[in-house]
């Protein structure tokens, strides 16, 4: 039961954390905005790792660990997080956050399946479809709006979709390569590497060729929030998805912080000022029936 909390408590984050990265992503370019949430990030994680668990360790840590920890932080935030962000540019958000999460915690299920080792029982695949299902009419676009979408976005559509389902397998990837990189590291002292390495590789992508569109210079009301989308979603949801991984295995650790959606809807309701449908009612309970089956 552990690892099933940790993965809601990490979703209540990540729920929050997106709330606070939508009111801002429009004023901050999306790499500038994965820069200073992974900064913000990396500065929570060395403001704690000296007192506890002390630095001592960090030049022990197993080479084999250390690589998988690295390349975790290479496919999952570099690269998935870059192409999702440059998929965006071809199909909206509307479309993408629902393919985003349904494709994540599938292929984190089948490369957990067949590559960890993890068992899968009917309880956990009934609890998956029920999560997804619920999460998909959650984050679905209404009629009106799909037909708006398919008539604006018939061009770059399909590179854009691909994009998306690259970047889930990317992530689901990075989600088994922590799991074993966190079997002989400490949790804070493993997101304190990931994470500013992280922010050196994004660094660099910041000055690769290509059009870039001029943006005026943030607002610090605007980088204090992105800052703080940071803290929350790669900081703070960060440990405790490292323990749901821990404690309650990848596969089921990604589809319960797939929750996210249903964590954050009062408050898109609230801060956002999104509406609350039937279709959205319907989805909460299926996401609901889920999570009862999955931390039983």
């Amino acid at each position: 039961m552990t690892g099933e909390i940790c993965a809601l408590i990490c979703a209540c984050c990540w729920a929050v954390s997106s709330t606070l990265t939508k009111s801002v992503a429009g004023r901050i370019p999306p790499d500038t905005l994965n820069l200073l949430r992974c900064l913000a990030a990396s500065a929570f994680f060395w403001a704690v790792i000296p007192f506890s668990p002390g630095t001592k360790g960090i030049g022990e840590i197993p080479l084999l660990p250390l690589l998988y920890l690295v390349s975790s932080a290479l496919i999952g935030i570099v690269l998935g997080d870059s192409l999702y962000f440059r998929g965006l540019k071809r199909i909206d958000v509307t479309l993408a956050f629902p393919l985003t999460q349904a494709a994540m915690p599938l292929a984190t299920l089948g490369i957990a399946v067949l590559f960890l080792g993890e068992a899968v029982t009917w309880v956990l695949l009934l609890g998956t479809l029920l999560v997804l299902g619920g999460i998909s009419l959650l984050i679905s676009p209404e009629s009106g709006t799909r037909r708006l979408l398919q008539a604006r976005l018939s061009g770059s559509r399909e590179a854009g979709v691909f994009l998306m389902l690259i970047s889930s397998v990317l992530w689901a990837v990075s989600i088994c390569f922590v799991k074993v990189g966190i079997q002989e590291v400490n949790i804070l002292v493993a997101n304190g590497i990931r994470l500013p390495i992280a922010c050196l590789l994004l660094f660099l992508f910041l000055f690769l060729p290509g059009p870039r569109a001029a943006h005026r210079l943030p607002a610090y009301r605007d980088l204090s929030l992105g800052a703080i989308s940071g803290v929350l979603g790669f900081g703070i949801g960060g440990i405790f998805f490292l323990l749901a991984i821990q404690y309650a295995g990848a596969a089921k650790a990604a589809v319960l912080t797939s929750s996210a959606p249903l964590l954050g809807l009062p408050l898109s309701v609230v801060y956002l000022k999104e509406k609350v449908t039937r279709k959205r009612v319907f989805g909460t309970v299926l996401v609901v029936l889920g999570i009862l089956f999955l931390v039983r």
